[in-house]
């Protein structure tokens, strides 16, 4: 760890050589100290860090809002949906390598990958889809089976309803890795090197991954469940957060969010092409 004065003489030298010390003075998984906040604020590092984050937590949800509210119109949703998914690709590189000026060389940590965490990705994402399969039991399953017609018309008006196993294995193996990438390495990265609680940095950032998600859910299940199933949704982003920070990588989160992702597909295809035309 630095000592305060060193730690300060590289948060003021940061102001003008942005990129120096990154990995030191950005270290996970601490957050910085209350005493070094306000020095902090001052530099332009952290003005451009809040000032990268802040689109990159509200535009998915204008999307979403925009293209799972228009009913018939897939070349829209389609353009709509694609240029949010190259946002989402584009704007983590052109904001941390130009704005911020962290250079390339200084990423490959998020993909450091050993078997401890492997095997924790793995256990989670297991578990988790075992809950999601187990809510099917319940009187909850009887109203997503309810809901089956309106997603397979979403899925016709989206434009995958013929490519539905193609868009599922894109959404599990590598829509999945997006996500880690956008929301956990950059999106609550960026939220956990600035502010001085790092359940705070939780919370926003779980806020903003689960935020337009609770508008595709609500969409699709209408009142509490919608809602239930939007907020478990940032429960899991809490804790693939807590794992990148536990070991300073997103291939365990990964893991784990490739297969919640591939059983909620499964569940997409049995409610679209088998519980959707039996209603």
């Amino acid at each position: 760890m630095l000592g305060r004065k060193s730690r300060e003489s590289v948060l003021l030298s940061q102001a003008n050589h942005p990129c120096q010390g990154f990995d030191e003075t950005f270290k996970f998984p601490s957050p910085y100290r209350k005493s070094h906040l306000k020095l902090l604020m001052k530099s332009s590092i952290q003005q451009r860090l809040w000032w990268v984050t802040l689109p990159a937590l509200i535009l998915p949800l204008c999307g979403a809002l925009i293209y799972f509210n228009l009913d018939g119109q897939a070349g829209i949703v389609q353009a709509i949906y694609t240029s949010i998914k190259v946002f989402t690709l584009l704007w983590p590189m052109v904001a941390m390598q130009w704005i911020v000026k962290v250079p390339f060389s200084e990423w490959r940590s998020m993909l450091v990958m050993n078997r401890r965490m492997m095997m924790e990705g793995l256990v989670c994402g297991l578990g988790m889809a075992c809950i999601l399969l187990l809510t099917l039991t319940t009187p909850w399953g009887e109203t997503v089976k309810e809901q089956a017609g309106m997603v397979r018309q979403k899925a016709l008006d989206m434009g995958i309803l013929q490519f539905f196993p193609l868009f599922a294995v894109f959404i599990s193996f590598f829509h999945s890795l997006l996500e880690e990438y956008y929301w956990r390495w950059f999106a609550f990265g960026n939220l956990h090197r600035c502010m001085s609680s790092a359940r705070a940095a939780h919370l926003l950032g779980a806020c903003g991954f689960a935020a337009h998600h609770v508008v595709i859910t609500t969409t699709f299940f209408p009142g509490f469940l919608g809602w239930f199933a939007g907020f478990s949704v940032g429960i899991a982003g809490a804790v693939w957060s807590w794992m990148m920070t536990r070991h300073r990588s997103i291939v365990g989160s990964w893991i784990a969010h490739m297969i919640v992702d591939l059983c909620l597909m499964a569940v997409g295809y049995w409610l679209i092409f088998e519980v959707a035309p039996s209603l």
